[in-house]
């Protein structure tokens, strides 16, 4: 080979060679409430350079509003995208499942159900829908009911009061029609300015969203934050599977999982900065009806196709599994 031919073929391998870095560079549009400065976006940043090693790059890309992401990643200019499991949910019910009302009712709970998902070869198939391949859950926090009026602090006094509830959700539709509430369509963008203006009487959220949103103003004086879980919220991870190397989406939950305790955290941190006297214990009682009544709104969205029953199944496991006691274990209604 002459030398005029290998200069000439390390010419052409060094011109090649950002193109081929480019046509492996995925986008992966992430919702953050705090945006690149926020707790989760750094944690995915983390998890990106983890992602590099798995035959390709991963550019997190964030964005403050949830829809705006979510709808980049149907129009296909994103790889990849980080919203709530709610948000989610046309893509992929099996997934958004992780979100149903009352199914988990505490952080063990919630990591026992998210490791049993991740890693059932079962449920790996089923994460995965028309391509888009849930992969990873990460933990935002119970979801609590804020109200205005701290006296409002059991079912039969929502009836008639306004909540702002996401218009895309089947299951906030549902419950604030069974309470006999008023539902006022509301998104994460706004939420915060329905609740502190005074447009509606009630939300729900979890922690980390309370500072960000500036919730203590619609609280004020009067209002609080209901202590009773309403459900898990979560930021799920979903890829175009075709879009990524074989073996990334299996990699990427068990990465996501064992950054499980490190989310927590920051839900934890959230929670610890909601002023104590913001917070409104109910009596065991009155959770004991909550319970119940979350129970019968999970059975009626899973026959109405808004839940899937499989991981209903697996969740009702996991809470008799730590708590026999429960009422439900008896039954076999989920």
């Amino acid at each position: 080979m002459t030398l005029w031919l290998r200069w000439s073929l390390v010419l052409v391998a060094v011109l090649l060679s950002p193109v081929v870095a480019r046509a492996e560079t995925r986008v992966i549009c992430a919702y953050d409430p705090g945006g690149r400065s926020g707790d989760y976006f750094a944690m995915l940043s983390k998890y990106a350079t983890q992602a590099s090693t798995w035959g390709v790059t991963v550019e997190i890309r964030p964005y403050t509003d949830e829809e705006t992401a979510a709808k980049d990643y149907e129009a296909g200019h994103c790889d990849g995208v980080v919203a709530t499991g709610v948000r989610l949910q046309r893509f992929n019910r099996f997934s958004s499942t992780m979100e149903a009302i009352g199914g988990l009712p505490d952080y063990a709970s919630m990591k026992e159900m998210v490791t049993k998902t991740v890693t059932s070869p079962t449920a790996a198939a089923l994460l995965t829908q028309d391509g888009n391949a849930t992969v990873g859950f990460i933990p935002v926090g119970t979801v609590y009911l804020l109200v205005r009026d701290r006296s409002v602090d059991s079912v039969p006094e929502l009836a008639g009061k306004r909540i702002a509830a996401m218009d895309y959700d089947k299951a906030s539709r549902f419950m604030v029609d069974r309470v006999g509430a008023i539902m006022v369509p509301s998104d994460l963008g706004s939420i915060g300015p329905k609740f502190n203006n005074g447009d509606v009487d009630a939300c729900y959220v979890s922690a980390p969203a309370y500072r960000p949103f500036e919730l203590h103003r619609g609280i004020g004086t009067k209002g609080g934050v209901i202590r009773a879980p309403i459900a898990q919220a979560t930021l799920q991870v979903m890829i175009r599977e075709g879009r990524f190397p074989a073996g990334f989406a299996q990699k990427s939950r068990a990465e996501l999982v064992g950054r499980f305790d490190a989310a927590l955290a920051f839900v934890k941190q959230a929670e610890a900065e909601i002023p104590p006297a913001a917070w409104i214990d109910v009596p065991a009682a009155t959770l004991a009806e909550w319970d119940a009544l979350f129970q019968s709104v999970r059975v009626q969205l899973r026959d109405q196709g808004a839940y899937d029953g499989r991981l209903l199944k697996v969740m009702r496991q996991v809470r008799c599994g730590r708590n026999p006691s429960r009422a439900e274990c008896a039954e076999n209604k989920e």
